[in-house]
């Protein structure tokens, strides 16, 4: 697996836009029929225009999955998390770590006080990772189909996921090694 961080407009500038917006048509789909909407490719669009930063993990020449940050609209003294994307067969193989790992190393030295996104209800699976993660959900002002989840800076180093991290970091140390 190879990881690239890339912004926004280097997503769009590379034609991996396109390949982007697919991936989450087809990852997303199950959620969207389960909430009763379409994928909204517009909203999609304008987002990556607002120049968030990509970490994508690629398998060969495939998107496997990818975490999208930038900073909160509502906050500026927050990161917001817009999405967090993995391919269903890289599920359960340990990538989020891996995203969740350069996404600490990218983070760490920057000045904010926590992180927030949102997550559909009918998305279970993005709930649960999210609580797993350590955000605190609330229920979305805006719209009753969703939860707004946050979390403290503290996330980077108190994380339930940090000791699974640190056990990532050390079977990969010793393949390296070996």
């Amino acid at each position: 697996m190879e990881l690239k961080v890339l912004k926004g407009q280097q997503l769009i500038d590379s034609g991996l836009a396109e390949e982007v917006i697919e991936f989450d048509r087809k990852n997303m789909r199950p959620i969207f029929e389960k909430a009763g909407i379409e994928f909204p490719e517009e909203k999609r669009r304008k987002g990556l225009r607002s120049d968030p930063t990509f970490i994508i993990a690629f398998d060969g020449r495939a998107i496997a999955g990818y975490l999208e940050y930038l900073r909160s609209w509502n906050d500026p003294n927050n990161i917001y998390v817009g999405s967090i994307q993995i391919g269903e067969e890289y599920r359960n193989a340990r990538l989020i770590l891996e995203l969740f790992d350069r996404f600490r190393d990218l983070v760490a030295g920057e000045d904010f006080l926590g992180f927030e996104t949102n997550v559909q209800k009918a998305n279970t699976a993005a709930v649960r990772m999210y609580q797993k993660i350590g955000f605190k959900l609330e229920q979305n002002p805006q719209n009753d189909a969703s939860w707004v989840a946050r979390a403290g800076k503290e996330l980077l180093t108190e994380s339930p996921v940090i000791p699974l991290i640190e056990k990532w970091r050390e079977k990969r140390a010793r393949r390296g090694a070996a």
